[in-house]
């Protein structure tokens, strides 16, 4: 049964400057960077880095059409081995990481704590349609700043990105995560690219707490503060995952009659977790047993 959380309060808020030359998105995702954390079991590290990964991927899914999806794929030397995170234009968000040990982590000088790397967002239209990738390198090792760096060089769109995530490290939880998306549109002025630029350190200096930050429109007003805008949509965030017992059952068919046998002589059961959600599955002997018949006719 596939995997759904629907939070209370996280959502992404999706506005344009009335100029038509600025697009924002703003999001708000403490709740559901929380579930996946605590359904992962991840470090202090791995918590942080799937937090960032969530509201990144949200990002990169939130200008998608009704039929398009995303895949953020992070290879990096820092926090995590890899991120993978899906995203579509539903709001609906999963994803893991494969953590590396703290003592295993080696940073060069003055790169961020994602380290270095590449970073790959595969679009999907539709089932049928040949996806398009676009793959930059980690320069910095922030993943806001190596995001905006991936618009501009795979998409040729000005943009500036924010991702901030509090922790409570004796708790190892989430107790604030938020991110924005600015970009410029076709007949964007130099002055509404400095806009953007001004607005976006602005960012790392507000308090979570400030009235600024309450939600994502409270968010955009602030970061566009001299741009009058419209607010063009407010959709809850969902944390959703396609697994499912059939899909394992389907995946376990694939190693082969002969492989199931092996498996059924230990005379165990088999349990196969979903990275994306953690959901155990578990197969017993005479589930084997149906599975391998059912190969053999």
């Amino acid at each position: 049964m596939a995997i759904e959380f629907q939070p209370q309060q996280d959502k992404w808020v999706k506005c344009i400057s009335n100029s038509g030359t600025i697009r924002a998105v703003a999001v708000n995702a403490t709740e559901i960077t929380n579930y996946l954390a605590k359904r992962h079991n991840t470090a202090l590290a791995g918590t942080k880095s799937l937090s960032e990964g969530v509201i990144a991927s949200l990002l990169l899914s939130s200008y998608c059409k009704d039929a398009e999806k995303i895949n953020l794929n992070i290879q990096a030397s820092g926090w995590c081995h890899q991120a993978i995170f899906d995203a579509n234009a539903n709001a609906e968000v999963r994803g893991y990481v494969i953590e590396r040990n703290y003592d295993d982590i080696q940073l060069a000088k003055n790169v961020g704590p994602w380290g270095i790397g590449l970073l790959s967002v595969l679009r999907t239209k539709t089932e049928e349609s040949t996806p398009y990738i676009g793959t930059v390198p980690l320069l910095t090792g922030h993943l806001p700043k190596d995001l905006t760096y991936y618009w501009l060089q795979s998409e040729q769109v000005h943009s500036a990105v924010g991702i901030d995530v509090q922790l409570d490290f004796d708790n190892n939880t989430v107790t604030f995560a938020q991110g924005f998306l600015i970009q410029a549109l076709p007949g964007a002025t130099d002055e509404d690219l400095q806009t953007i630029e001004d607005h976006m350190r602005k960012f790392n200096h507000l308090d979570p707490d400030s009235a600024q930050r309450k939600t994502p429109t409270h968010l955009l007003s602030f970061l566009l503060e001299n741009q009058a805008f419209s607010v063009l949509e407010e959709k809850p965030l969902c944390v959703k995952c396609t697994c499912s017992l059939e899909r394992v059952r389907r995946s376990i068919a694939l190693v082969g009659p002969e492989e199931i046998d092996s498996m059924i002589e230990e005379a165990k059961d088999v349990e196969v977790n979903c990275d994306f959600c953690s959901e155990k599955y578990t197969f017993t002997v005479d589930m084997l047993a149906e599975i391998g018949k059912n190969l053999r006719k």
